[in-house]
């Protein structure tokens, strides 16, 4: 016996929502905490030397380490109230101070910081770099907490800088030098 056209329309439609209600019945009732938004971001602490007038003007350049056609680094340009400035903490994370381009991490790219100095006896300030952080390591891992419930614990931070690493999950900061 075939069914009409409709008939089979119909069936379709309400095969699919019984099914999606049953997938969707085991979570709809979980509240689920939200999970670290800074868990993979590195702080960058500026050190005690460095005036307000340092720090007013910080510029951020971001290289993508896999070749691209774009010689050119991405640029933020960070302009601080005085009360920022002495607060002297800059947020490196997955969309910040940069937009996320795709699904692209920390560890995907080079970073050189830079502030506008102000030598004595100089009307112009003169971008100075303070540091490069060659790259980012972050490990982490997904694990369920109860019912549908999926969170991310950060397991490793690791920054590597001129030379040296900087494990983050020890240290909560990486301190700019003058």
């Amino acid at each position: 016996m075939a069914l009409s056209l409709p008939f089979r329309f119909a069936t379709r439609g309400a095969l699919g929502l019984l099914g999606a209600a049953l997938l969707a019945g085991c979570c709809a009732n979980d509240v689920c905490e939200a999970d670290d938004p800074l868990a993979d971001a590195v702080q960058l602490r500026f050190a005690k030397n460095f005036s307000v007038a340092d720090l007013d003007t910080v510029i951020v350049l971001r290289y993508p380490k896999k070749f691209t056609n774009t010689p050119r680094p991405e640029t933020v340009t960070l302009v601080r109230t005085p009360a920022q400035a002495r607060d002297s903490v800059l947020l490196l994370n997955n969309d910040a101070p940069f937009s996320r381009v795709g699904n692209a991490n920390l560890g995907a790219y080079r970073y050189v910081v830079q502030y506008l100095a102000h030598p004595n006896g100089v009307n112009k300030p003169v971008t100075t770099t303070a540091l490069v952080i060659d790259s980012i390591r972050v490990q982490g891992n997904y694990y369920k907490t109860s019912g549908c419930c999926t969170n991310y614990r950060n397991t490793g931070k690791t920054a590597y800088v001129q030379g040296k690493t900087y494990d983050l999950t020890q240290l909560p900061y990486l301190e700019v030098p003058k």
